[in-house]
This record gives structure tokens, C-alpha cells and sequence, in this order.
């Protein structure tokens, strides 16, 4: 992977014995999810970016994994999680539909 804008701090104690997210088993992971289950949800921080973490809800290994050698640093860290185990309909933290403009909701419909 490309090094960031910053570069590498050597204090940060960089070593090839730590998790990588490009790992066989990983990326055979992430896959099998998507092609069994379905959505993964990725959240990219940045090394020493400065900013907070982007995240992404991807449906095919392909654009992950794009994601991955295109738009990700040395150092960043991704976390990756199986949509359908995590986003539970009695998990949601707010429901609701959308109103028209006279504030009206269908009590029913095809979703």
C-alpha cells in the first residue's frame, strides 16, 4: 500500500507481525460473507490523518476490495462488519416513514 502524505513514524512501532487487513484469511472472510449472506459494512480510519473515520456499505468483494488497494494508506485501520448480524430491525435506533407534505404516513406498503 502507498504511504500516506505524513509518512511512516517509526515510534509507532511498525512490525510484519501485526494484523493486516489484506490477510488471506481476511479477504476469504469478507468474501464469503458477501457472496453468502450479503452487505459488509467498512470503517476506514486514517493514520494519523486528523480526521474521523469514513464508512461504507459495500455488496460485491469486488468494490471492496478496490477499496482496499485504491483508496487505503500503510498504516490505516479497517474494520469490516457482516451487515445482517449487526443492523437488526430491534436493534434500530430510530423508525419512522417519510411524510408527505400534508405529514401522512402509509400504514402499509411494499417495501
Amino acid at each position: 500500500m502507498k504511504t500516506g502524505w505524513a509518512g511512516l513514524n517509526e515510534d509507532d512501532g511498525w512490525s510484519t507481525e501485526g494484523h493486516q487487513i489484506l490477510a488471506p484469511e481476511n479477504l476469504e472472510r469478507v468474501q464469503r460473507v458477501l457472496e453468502d449472506q450479503g452487505p459488509v459494512i467498512l470503517e476506514h480510519r486514517h493514520y494519523r490523518g486528523a480526521t474521523s473515520p469514513d464508512r461504507f456499505v459495500f455488496e460485491n468483494y469486488e468494490g471492496f476490495h478496490a477499496y482496499l488497494l485504491t483508496k487505503c494508506l500503510a498504516g490505516d485501520s479497517i474494520y469490516v462488519w457482516n451487515f445482517a448480524e449487526v443492523c437488526k430491525h430491534d436493534k434500530s435506533l430510530a423508525h419512522g416513514k417519510c411524510p408527505d407534505d400534508q405529514g401522512r404516513v402509509p400504514r402499509r406498503g411494499a417495501y
